[in-house]
C-alpha cells in the first residue's frame, strides 16, 4: 500500500471511531465531508472501510450505529456500542492495513476472500493456484509472462512456452521460470520463494541472486538472501487445506491461520513464543485454534465473533 493511502485508511479509521462514539456533532459532520472531498484516496479507503465493516456485522442482527448512536443511551448500549467500534475497527485495520491489505484485491487482476483458495489458468494455459486473502496482477504482452504478488500466497505450475521466462515477482525480488512448479509467498518484511519442482532463478531487487534446485527455498529481506530450513513441502500445504508444523512458534501458526479466520485474531507477545508441531485444518480455524488450546497453555477469548485474542492461560 503506498504512504499516501495508508495514511487515509488510518484517518478514515479515525473518522469511523468518532462517528460510532455517539457525540458527532454537525461541525464535525461538515469536516468530515470537507476531509472526504479533499482526497480521491480519502473517498477509496472510506468506501473500503464502510464495505468491510458491513460485511463483518452482516450476522450481527438487530444492532446497528444509528440504533446505538440516538437518544440516550443505556448501560447496555453503551457496552455493544464500544464493543462493536472497537472490534469492528480493529477489523478493519487489520484488513485495510496488513501488508496489501483489502484494497490490494481491488486494484488485481485475480484475488481471493477469507478462507478462499481458488484455481485459475493464466493466458499461456500455465494453472495458478491463490491462498486465500491473496492478490496478484498479469501482464502477458508479447513474450512478457509475468505475474506480480501483491498480498498472500502463490504456486505457479508454468507450462514451456515460446515466450519469456515466467516471471514471479514481488516487490523485493523476483523468481524466474522456463517450465516447473514454484511458490512465493509474503509476509511483512519478507518474501518467500520455493522450487517445487525444476529449477528456478531467484534475483534479489539489488541485484544479488541464486538459483535454486528443485525443494530448496529462499528467504528475501531488504538486506538479501537467506536460505529457507522449512521444507517445500510443509510450506507448500496449505495448498492441500493444511497447516503442518514442525516444531514452529505460535506467531507462525497464527500468522498462517489468519487469512482462514473471519475476523481479528490477536496474539499476545507472552503467548507468540511458544512452540508446537503439528498438523492443523486450514479450513476449520476455530478447530485448530482448540487444538492449540488443548496442547499449550492458552486463553481464547472471543467478543462477538469479530475478534478473538488469544493470550497465555
Amino acid at each position: 500500500m503506498n504512504p499516501g493511502l495508508l495514511v487515509a485508511v488510518q484517518e478514515a479509521i479515525d473518522w469511523m471511531a468518532c462517528q460510532r462514539s455517539g457525540d458527532f456533532s454537525a461541525q464535525q459532520q461538515q469536516s468530515f465531508e470537507r476531509w472526504l472531498a479533499a482526497d480521491r484516496q480519502h473517498e477509496e479507503a472510506w468506501g473500503q472501510l464502510q464495505q468491510r465493516l458491513q460485511t463483518t456485522f452482516a450476522g450481527v442482527h438487530g444492532v446497528s450505529g444509528r440504533m446505538l448512536a440516538k437518544d440516550r443511551p443505556s448501560p447496555r448500549r453503551v457496552f455493544l456500542r464500544g464493543a462493536l467500534g472497537l472490534s469492528g475497527l480493529a477489523v478493519a485495520s487489520y484488513c485495510l492495513t496488513r501488508p496489501g491489505g483489502q484494497l490490494a484485491g481491488l486494484r488485481s487482476d485475480l484475488s481471493t476472500g477469507t478462507t478462499q483458495r481458488e484455481r485459475r489458468v493464466l493466458p499461456d494455459g500455465s494453472p495458478l493456484l491463490l491462498n486465500a486473502q491473496s492478490a496478484v496482477n498479469l501482464r502477458f504482452e508479447g513474450r512478457m509472462r509475468e505475474v506480480e504478488l501483491l498480498d498472500g500466497g502463490v504456486i505457479v505450475e508454468v507450462r514451456a512456452s515460446e515466450r519469456d521466462a515466467l516471471r514471479l515477482c514481488s516487490r523485493l525480488g523476483t523468481a524466474s521460470i522456463a517450465e516447473g512448479r514454484c511458490m512465493m509467498m509474503l509476509f511483512e518484511d519478507e518474501t518467500r520463494i520455493w522450487a517445487l519442482h525444476k529449477r528456478l532463478q531467484v534475483t534479489h531487487r539489488e541485484g544479488s541472486g541464486m538459483t535454486l534446485k528443485e525443494g530448496q527455498g529462499v528467504r528475501l529481506t531488504a538486506h538479501g538472501l537467506a536460505p529457507i530450513d522449512m521444507t517445500a513441502r510443509t510450506a507448500s500445504a496449505w495448498s492441500q487445506g493444511r497447516l503442518e508444523a514442525h516444531d514452529q512458534t505460535l506467531a507462525t501458526i497464527i500468522d498462517a491461520l489468519r487469512p482462514y479466520h473471519r475476523g481479528v485474531l490477536s496474539l499476545s507477545p507472552d503467548a507468540a513464543a511458544l512452540k508446537i508441531s503439528g498438523v492443523f485444518n486450514l479450513d476449520r480455524s476455530d478447530q485448530a485454534l482448540a487444538a492449540l488450546a488443548d496442547a499449550l497453555p492458552l486463553r481464547i477469548e472471543r467478543f462477538l465473533g469479530l475478534w478473538t485474542r488469544i493470550s497465555l492461560g
